[in-house]
């Protein structure tokens, strides 16, 4: 039986939190939560919220990574009014010629666009919920009986749901494990790095009693 390689950092943990509650809500771009769907899609879904500030603004954008595909039914939602936002796909040619962003994107890439009901007007700003399931049949895989799932994570506070009935076999990085509602393995993982973490799981199916 293989070991379960998990450190738990309750004092980082404790730290983070007394930060997060400490700040103002356009700051709080601050976390993301992953969640595996079943192995053989190769797919897992992903939602995180940010803040919108820049005057004038009238679109926002998610990102798709090189060598994944993100499928059409991304959602985005404006959280202070709880409209949807109208969404659809542009690549980065698209973007960079809205001159939102400090840094230019690849013009190839692919991003998720959403429009939103008014431009940012002076002293305002908007809560945007970005809702996508991605595809990655490099970054999600089978090796022999385990599910291995392999990703960099920009976030400071990550959160990684395994399906259900999966059991964690090995992460590389520190992580705090919990159940959560529907007793799936979630694990929370803090990123105190100026960089990514490269985070690798593994996983396999629990054993079925009889």
């Amino acid at each position: 039986m293989r070991k379960i390689c998990i450190a738990v950092l309750l004092l980082s943990a404790a730290v983070s939190l007394a930060q997060e509650e400490g700040f103002h809500r356009a700051q709080q771009d601050r976390e993301i939560s992953y969640w595996l769907l079943e192995p053989s899609t190769h797919q897992f879904r992903i939602s995180h919220d940010f803040t919108v500030t820049r005057l004038g603004q009238k679109s926002v954008h998610s990102f798709v990574r090189k060598g994944s595909v993100v499928s059409p039914d991304a959602a985005m939602t404006d959280l202070d009014t709880g409209k949807p936002l109208k969404t659809l796909t542009v690549s980065g040619k698209d973007v960079n010629a809205l001159g939102y962003y400090p840094e230019p994107v690849d013009p190839e890439s692919v991003a998720v666009q959403g429009n939103l009901e008014h431009a940012i007007g002076e002293g305002q700003s908007t809560r945007v919920r970005v809702q996508e399931t991605y595809t990655d049949p490099v970054g999600y895989v089978m090796q022999g009986e385990e599910l291995v799932w392999t990703r960099t994570l920009g976030r400071p506070l990550n959160y990684v749901t395994l399906p259900a009935g999966w059991m964690l076999t090995s992460i590389n990085i520190p992580a705090m494990v919990a159940l959560d509602e529907e007793g799936r393995i979630k694990l929370r993982l803090v990123n105190t790095r100026n960089g990514d973490l490269a985070v690798v799981i593994k996983a396999r199916k629990r054993p079925v009693k009889k």
